[in-house]
């Protein structure tokens, strides 16, 4: 498309391990694919402007997009959780966080999001000031209510992949997910909503304080 290869001559990399990560990745068919870079530097941006601490990823993979939200919390001091189940490619974001000189700032947690996050969600209540869902598509609606749990009011949750059931090439029943995920979010009067045609969709939604809610 000549609106994406003109936007792809002006953004930049933050870190230049995410431009080489980009660079492999279409040689690569092992690995998932992960975020483009506009929708990579909408969430840094959010977290930049928010002056955001402390963000929850949901889906590390190799750890590109957890790298450009490693710098944006660097930059705001903040912190980064990230969970992701897959054994070999968790050596791999372990290694590439590493290289990315991130060490301090993000923290992997291997292991099953169905089980790790609701048991957070029972012991860090309100605890995450941006949470990025990027996981697998069946867990979105799944984790709906420990999400809703784990973010603070006035929080922000970004949701990757929110047009998969209108985009070619994506298989029907990741996007049944969704679908079923959107409608949740898009009816829920604690959230305030909206979603973008950047990349494969993203939802950006504002947790509403109480007062707000009712």
């Amino acid at each position: 498309m000549e609106q994406l290869s003109y936007l792809y001559t002006f953004l930049t990399h933050d870190n230049p391990l995410t431009e080489k990560l980009q660079r492999e990745a279409s040689g690569r068919d092992d690995i998932q694919p992960f975020v483009e870079i506009e929708t990579a530097r909408l969430i840094s941006l959010l977290i930049r402007l928010t002056g955001t601490k402390k963000v929850l990823e949901l889906g590390t993979g190799i750890a590109y997009s957890t790298i450009w939200l490693g710098e944006a919390v660097r930059e705001t001091g903040g912190s980064l959780l990230s969970i992701d189940n897959h054994v070999r490619t968790g050596v791999e974001a372990a290694e590439n966080i590493r290289s990315a000189g991130l060490i301090g700032v993000v923290e992997l947690i291997s292991g099953n999001a169905e089980e790790i996050v609701p048991a957070m969600a029972g012991e860090d209540s309100g605890s995450f000031d941006l949470i990025f869902q990027d996981c697998g598509k069946y867990l979105y609606p799944l984790l709906y209510e420990d999400i809703y749990l784990l973010l603070k009011p006035g929080g922000v949750l970004v949701t990757d992949d929110t047009l998969f059931s209108v985009t070619k090439g994506i298989r029907k029943g990741l996007g049944r997910y969704i679908d079923v995920y959107n409608a949740k979010l898009f009816s829920d009067p604690r959230y305030y909503s909206t979603m973008l045609p950047v990349g494969h969709g993203l939802a950006v939604s504002l947790k509403l304080r109480r007062k707000e809610a009712e």
